[in-house]
Order: C-alpha cells, then structure tokens, then sequence
C-alpha cells in the first residue's frame, strides 16, 4: 500500500507546475520519506545484516580478510589446499572485527580443526559461505527456486534470472549455458531472463564484426523463439511472450550487443517481440546508444513491431576495463569520476521518462540510491509514463527498501543471480565484485545500511546527488576512447621526445574507424603484384637473377614477393663499408642519434597500417597479434633513444661502440625485434648489416627503408639479404664483424659460435617455457591464460607456454581437462587474411621436431585434442593437446615450435617446480596461484629467463611473458 505522503508527492498536477531547477530539491525530500518509510518495513535480520554491513565497511582488514577469503580459499580443488589457505589468511589479516563473538570463535576454532579435518572442516565452512550469500546468488535447484519464485511472485515482485556458471571460455560451455537458458524459458515459474552475448558465444572478436554478429545472432534466435513459445501471464492477466534482456559486460561488448539485438529484432519473425537491453551510466557511449536505440524502436513500431526495453545501470566491472586500459595504453573507456556516472545516468533517467520517448522504450531504472529513485519517480509522475517505467533492485539486497519502492511504484522487479550448488564455486567472482563494489567509497549502497535523514551520510549523499543533477546537461557526452587510425596521416608516436618514456598505444578495434582502416589496407595489400627487392650496399641497389622466393602461409603456392639474394661480393664490400663508416658515425652526437631514433618511431607509427599488411603478407600473422607487435617497435625506438640520458652529467665515462653488428633477427616477430637490435646498435654509435630472415625478407626490406627515411645514414645501416651457405657464414665469420645480434634456434648461436670462437654474440635462443598450475589456482583464469600462451602466434614464440605442468588434483580434474580442450578447440582456425580467425598459419610446413610434436605421440601420451592440417594448407594447423606427458621425456625436452601444447601430471607443488627446473631451454616460466606462500616459495626457486605470476582476479598482474600478447616492457 502507498505512503500516502509518498502519493501525495508523486501528484501529476503538482508535480507538472515544479521548474526544471526545483525537481532536484524535490526529490531529495521525497527519497527522505523513501528512507523513512523503509524504516517501518525492515525486520530484524535486516537490521542485523545492515549492521554487519556497517561493521565491514569500518574494518579495512576484515573487508579485505572476507574479500581474500571468497577469492582464495573456495577455489581449490583439494580440501586440504583450502584449509592451508584459510589458516595463512587468518594469521594474516585476524579474524575480522565486525563479526559477532561466536561467529569468531567459530572461525578460530574452524582453522585450528582444519589443520587436522580439512576434509569434514572446509565442507563448513563453503556451506557456511553459501548460506551467508544465499540472499544474493539464489540457488538452481529446482525445487528451490520455484519456491521462491512463488513466494516472491504473491507478493507482486517479478524476478530476472541471471545463471551463473562456469567461465565461458569455449563453445562446448557456450552452448551449455545457452541450452540452460533455453530450460528456464521453459519453466512456468520464470518470466524474465537475463544473458550477456560472451555467455553464450565465446569467440567475440570485433574485427570479424559481421561474422560475430552473426553468430551472437543464430544464439539470439534461439532464445527469442523460446521466449514466443512459452509465454506467461502478466500483471493485466495477459498472455505475453517471456521477457530476454541483453546484459553487458566489457565496453568490448557495447557495440556487438547493440548491433546483434537491433538485427535480430528486425527480422519479421520477431517484430512483435519486446525484449531489452542494457546501457551501462558509467560509459560515456551509452547516451549515444540509448538516443540511437529510441529512435530505431519508433521506427520499429511504426512499421508495426513492438518496443523495446532499455535496462539502466551505473556499471559494475570498472576494474575490469581500468585493467584492460592500462595493458593496452588506451583511455579508459568509463567516465574518470564517480560524480560523472551519477550525472549521465540521471540524464540517461530524464530522457527515457520523457512521453515521446517512453511510448516506445520501456526504462528500468536499476538503482539502490533512494535519491536516484526519487528523481526518476518523479520525472516518470510528471510525465504520465508509470506504466512505462519500472524500478529494479538486487535480489537479497536491503529488501526493505525494495518493498517501500515497489509501494511507491506500483511495481518491482528484482535481479537475481542464480547457480548450481555443483557451480557454487563459479559464482565467487560475482561475490567478490558485488563485495567490493557495494563497499566502495561514494557507492550510495556502502552508507545505505546505517543512512538516517539529516545524518552527515545523508547530507553528503544528497550534495552528491544535487550536484550530479546540475551537471546532467554539460557531462562529457562522446566516447572517452576516440583513437582514429584513417586520420592520423602525419601520426607521431605516444611517447614524445623530452618526455617520460610510455608504452604505445595497441590499435583499439573497438572503434569501427579502425577497424575499416585496416581491412582496407589489406585488401590493398592482398591484390598488389608481388614486390621486387634488393641487395643495398651503401645505398646501391642490386638486382640479381639468382633470387629467393617469399611465399605467403595463408596461400599455399603464392609468390608474395621476390628477392635478390647476396653475392660474396656485396658481403665483403658491405663489411669494408661499414668499417669506413664507423668513423664518422660514432662521433655523432647522443642527440643526432637520439632524434634519428624518435623520427623512426614517428614513421613506425605513422606507417602502422601498411606494415600490418605487410606483415600479414610476410608472415601470416593475425592483425591482433601483428599490431602489439608495431607497438614495440614503436617502444623500441623512444626506449632507446633514451638509453644515453643518464651519460648527460657523466664527465668520466665516454661510451665506444663495438663496430660493425650483424643483425640477424628471427621469422616469428620480424619487425619488432629487427628493430629493436637495429636501434639499439645505432643508438649506441655502432654500423649494422641487417640480415633478415630468409622467411621474412619483405618485413626486413620495410623495416630498412623507414631507417632510412628516418635518417639514418645508408653506410651506415645496408641490407643483405644473404643465403645461408658459405656467403652468408661470411657475414658472421668475417673479422671486420665485431659483434652479432641473433635471435633464433640454440643450434644456430651453437653453430655461429663454432665458426668463430671468438665471436661476441648477443642471442635470445630457443624456450621451452613452462607455466604451472597450482592447486590454488583460479582455474578459469589458468586456462584462458593457457591457451593464449601456447596458441598465440600459433605457438610461434620464443616464450610460448609449450608444457603446462599440473598439480595432481587439478590434472585429475574431469572439468578443468574439459575447459581446456573446450578453450583450445574453439579457437578459429583460418587465414590471416580472415580476420575472424585467432590461429593463423605457422610460417612454412612443419618438419622435423614440430612435425613430430603434431603427429606422433611419446610412451603414456595420448590426445586431449589432436590437431589437424586445416584447408589443405600444410601450414594451417588446428590446435593439439598432448596428455600425458613424463618429465624428461623427449616433448618435455626438445622446442616444437608451433601450436602444440604438452601437459604433465606433478604430485605437488613441489615437483612442479622441479619439472618446470629440469629445462635447459627455460626462457620463461609461469605460475597460476592465489596462494601468496607458493608465489614467494616460487620466485625463489624459478630458474628461468623471465618469470610472470596470476594471483587473482582482484589482484594485480604481475610481470607478464613478453611477446605474448601483452605489452612488452622494454
């Protein structure tokens, strides 16, 4: 029943005689009488839990003791593991303040009987955190569920369903969750849904926008079709189809949301279905969409279909995309301030309430913040569309407030996360978020359990709100991530001369720009007749009937391009002229160097589209695994530019170059590390020979005419592209080479060492990397991380996660195995040229050990999944998982170096570290832990190159392996 104050506030009349300026006022003294009337309605275990709530927010330790708790010790898969942990985290934060006496001499008591029950004592305490969340993550159980439903349905409150499960990393989980979906439309107790498109297709991708579309598209229809077919009886007594909302996660996902909900509902077999969609306050985007989504529903309606609904929230995964953001070297895509979200949801409020916009998009206001509902309250009355606007809260979350709104409304609509009690352990995540999220500082709900009228809370709450509704009209409105590759013609790099050395930037594909830009470049590219290239000796071009061929992997029996391949001749006077021109360039000055350098980086950047063409061409290479690797480049150049700085005040050291360097850079990355050791010599005085790849001779060719271009001066820097016989043995062997720079195989530096003893060889050979999984470990995150470590490049890395050494209770995992196999099986094998596809061509046809590794087994191995050539191309292969594996066996020791990937079986903790110890080829080592005793036991005893570790997905990324998609810190 209304408040009759509260009705009394709402009059239409009244309400329409108030000015613009006075509406804010207004609804700060009508969500008073929200909270005072909740007052009436809160029972005593709402007083209690607001109590605990109010407790955990004045107790930094507790909160982060219950945050560290839910992250780290229901996770692992063995009790014992668990136990350890609960008793590590206890002795490390106390037991937290803000619970009541016995509950922590419960908790005491529970980690010193865990040191010796952890198989009776940890079951209690999971239990003891289902039933402590119970009111928030509602159980799957049939039986359960329909009983709340029921009970929630006699009291005139909807509820939308949210299934957790496990993480969508695969389509076999995909098609699962979407099946589970499917079930409850079925069920006769459930009307309204909610699904985020990454739950039920797992292989977005933006570049291949059209084709995702599609895909998300044939899923949508499936659950729209559900949606027609078994209908419900609404609030009027009318049968309507159920309800399907479109949620949102990553800002990834705004534009794919949007584009697959509008496509499929404009087919004729949905036009007369509403279903809806949601639009996150915190992105400055979603304005934009939301005016967009409004004008194409009244298009829709007035072709005869229904409307639609619009879902609106403030956003929860901000430190998700703060993450993302930084990796990348990307703006954060969210408003910077919390006072920006407020003031854009509110206008996001103001414009769906208006009449001419309400009679064809329904609003759901989702909101907690009493001031938020009172303004949209309001503006609903005023315009005469209550029956257009409804109001959402949180299931299990202060459900006294829920009632006083619902009175007030005439409605009320709660979401409800639910999961399988076998799942339990999936829905942590949500639990952490939530936790963090609802305590943070500024959040509405953190004050909203101790909140009184007139309180100091209160009066900084309500100043948040009054000056959020002032600046409603003049909050940044257009989208905080703007970078626009077609138009940066005369494009500088990121990281300016002067300045503190920064990252370049990835190109970001979320914004279509971008993504036109390069799919026109490589069409270009694709249809250009194959390339001449030259010998360059001192700046001399030579074209020579004896030529090699580039070929590219994508097409098999294409000839990309051709090249002239050096005669001893070249060779010997390429030498002769780096040793003359050595003189002259080694006494130019650190600042001559310096800005030939940073010009480099500005033609890098400026040139990114052509030389990811050219790269795609050259190597086969995915864009998105192609365009961090310009960025290096990029970071390569501004890096070593500054490298001289700290001489500047340094009277007594003066730096003397070594000489003539060869360079002679690998296939895989064949820009950025050309570059890098091209840079690095002539940044410190030095001439180069630049060598390239016999594989990747046109990236070589580029890379040397931007040098140039650059300023560097052509003695200085010659291009051989010499064979791999006696004439290019010279190049390592002569005694005018003062130094080489290799990175390929240990059998070649074995080999350029034995032709010369004497030589002085910088090299970055061969890996054998290996990442453990500890039984503490999020599994979910391990996997992904898994699979883009020994899949990225096609397993063509130097750091590529080729063994994945398992602890035994994880090994013995039917669903760990199960997401693994999912996760690699899933990934779009193709082209390069196809931009939907994630694993690409290895450079040439497998021979020898990766030939081996792809088609045979070892003694006690067999195939978790075994990979295949893909199109008859004998370079494209799909991904293989080998089971299995023994320490010392012949895959645990030998690089294959391709998309294969081999998992062994350890005891423990301990020996995984010794297996992952015994490879003479450790270039870099892994570790996935929650365990913060494992991490410091590891860092000690890791015996490889470079080291990363995954603590959480609340923690930080620690040291992630370069090359690996990732930002290469240089």
């Amino acid at each position: 029943m209304k408040n009759q104050a509260i009705s009394t506030r709402l009059n239409r009349d009244h309400l329409k005689q108030l000015k613009d300026h006075e509406i804010a006022d207004f609804a700060v003294n009508l969500a008073a009488d929200l909270l005072r009337e909740s007052k009436t309605h809160e029972t005593r275990r709402e007083r209690a839990n607001a109590a605990k709530v109010g407790g955990l927010i004045c107790d930094p330790m507790g909160k982060a003791m219950t945050l560290s708790l839910a992250d780290q010790v229901f996770r692992a898969t063995s009790p014992k593991r668990c136990a350890s942990q609960f008793r590590y985290l206890i002795d490390e934060y106390g037991v937290p303040d803000y619970l009541k006496g016995y509950e922590k001499l419960a908790m005491r008591l529970g980690a010193a009987a865990s040191s010796l029950f952890p198989d009776l004592v940890m079951p209690l305490v999971t239990q003891k955190m289902r039933v402590e969340s119970s009111d928030v993550i509602l159980p799957a159980a049939d039986d359960k569920l329909e009983k709340h439903l029921k009970k929630r349905a006699s009291k005139d409150i909807r509820v939308n369903i949210n299934l957790l499960g496990e993480a969508i990393l695969g389509e076999t989980e995909a098609t699962k969750r979407l099946n589970a979906n499917i079930e409850l439309l079925r069920d006769p107790n459930v009307s309204y849904i909610s699904v985020k498109v990454s739950n039920i297709f797992s292989q977005l991708n933006l570049l291949a926008f059209d084709k995702t579309i599609s895909k998300i598209q044939e899923r949508l229809r499936l659950l729209y079709r559900e949606a027609m077919l078994h209908p419900y009886t609404d609030e009027h007594g009318k049968q309507v189809p159920k309800f399907v909302n479109l949620d949102m996660e990553e800002y990834r996902d705004l534009q794919l949301t949007t584009a697959a909900f509008q496509r499929t509902l404009d087919e004729e077999e949905f036009l007369n279905l509403e279903a809806g969609i949601v639009l996150q306050g915190y992105l400055p985007d979603s304005w934009k969409a939301q005016k967009e989504l409004t004008e194409w529903s009244k298009a829709r309606v007035k072709r005869g279909g229904a409307g639609i609904k619009v879902r609106l929230v403030k956003g929860a995964n901000l430190a998700m995309e703060t993450v993302e953001a930084d990796i990348q070297g990307w703006e954060l895509a969210t408003y910077h301030c919390k006072s920006d979200v407020d003031a854009n949801f509110k206008r996001m409020v103001e414009f769906g309430t208006k009449a001419e916009n309400a009679a064809y998009v329904r609003i759901g206001i989702a909101s907690h913040n009493l001031f938020d509902i009172a303004f949209a309250l309001i503006h609903r009355a005023r315009n005469g569309v209550e029956d257009r606007v409804e109001f959402e809260m949180l299931e299990g979350m202060a459900d006294h407030q829920a009632k006083t709104v619902q009175n007030a409304s005439g409605g009320m609509l709660l979401y409800a996360p639910i999961v399988h009690r076998k799942d339990f352990h999936t829905a942590i995540a949500y639990l952490v978020r939530r936790l963090d999220e609802n305590t943070a500082d500024e959040n509405f709900l953190r004050d909203l359990f101790s909140l009184e009228v007139g309180s100091t809370t209160w009066n900084e709450q309500r100043d948040r709100f009054l000056k959020a509704t002032r600046e409603k009209d003049s909050v940044h409105d257009t989208p905080y991530r703007d970078q626009d590759r077609s138009k940066e013609e005369n494009r500088k790099a990121f990281c300016r001369p002067g300045q503190p050395f920064v990252n370049e930037p990835d190109t970001d594909w979320t914004i279509p720009a971008n993504r036109e830009w390069i799919n026109h470049l490589r069409k270009e590219r694709l249809a250009a007749p194959p390339e001449e290239i030259p010998v360059v000796v001192n700046g001399q071009e030579q074209y020579y009937d004896q030529r090699g061929v580039g070929h590219d992997p994508s097409r098999p029996g294409v000839i990309a391009y051709r090249f002239a391949l050096a005669k001893m001749t070249d060779v010997n006077e390429s030498l002769d002229i780096a040793h003359e021109a050595l003189a002259h360039w080694s006494q130019t000055s650190i600042t001559e160097r310096k800005n030939v350098l940073n010009s480099c980086a500005d033609l890098i950047a400026k040139r990114r589209g052509d030389l990811l063409a050219v790269m795609t061409l050259d190597g086969g290479k995915s864009i998105t695994e192609t365009d961090p690797e310009l960025s290096e480049a990029i970071d390569f150049a501004t890096y070593y530019a500054r490298s001289f700085d700290v001489l500047e005040n340094q009277t007594d050291i003066t730096p003397e170059p070594l000489g003539c360097i060869v360079i002679a850079p690998p296939w895989n990355f064949p820009f950025a590390i050309s570059c890098g050791g091209v840079l690095a010599a002539i940044m410190a005085g030095n001439t180069v020979i630049l060598k390239p790849a016999p594989q990747a001779v046109l990236c070589g060719w580029y890379l040397a005419q931007l040098l140039w271009e650059a300023g560097v001066p052509k003695d200085v820097l010659q291009f051989i592209p010499a064979p791999d016989n006696e004439i290019g043995r010279r190049l390592i062997t002569s005694e005018r080479t003062n130094a080489v720079i290799l990175t390929g195989a240990f059998d070649t530096a074995k080999l350029f060492q034995s032709w010369k003893p004497t030589i002085k060889i910088f090299a970055e050979t061969s890996g054998k990397n290996s990442l453990i999984v500890s039984a503490s470990a999020d599994l979910d995150l391990a996997v992904k991380d898994t699979v883009k470590g020994a899949f990225g490049n096609a397993g063509q890395k130097c750091s590529a996660s080729s063994l994945l050494i398992v602890e035994a209770s994880v090994y013995d995992s039917e669903i760990f195995m199960q997401q693994l196999k999912d996760a690699a099986e899933s990934l779009t094998v193709g082209s390069a040229w196809d931009p939907s596809a994630t694993i690409t061509p290895v450079i040439e046809e497998p021979s020898g050990s990766l030939a081996q590794a792809l088609t045979s087994l070892g003694q006690e191995e067999e195939w978790l999944l075994e990979p295949r050539i893909i199109n008859n191309n004998p370079c494209l292969w799909s991904p293989g998982i080998r089971i299995g594996v023994t320490p010392g066996s012949w895959f645990h020791r030998t690089e294959c170096f391709g998309p294969v990937l081999g998992v062994i079986r350890a005891d423990d903790f301990e020996h995984a570290m010794k297996i992952q110890n015994e490879s003479s080829l450790g270039l870099t080592g892994g570790l996935h832990s929650l365990d913060q005793r494992e991490i410091t036991i590891w860092r000690d005893k890791v015996e490889v190159g470079n080291a990363y570790i995954n603590r959480s997905i609340t923690g930080a990324i620690v040291n992630r392996q370069p090359f690996g998609g990732w930002k290469k810190s240089v």
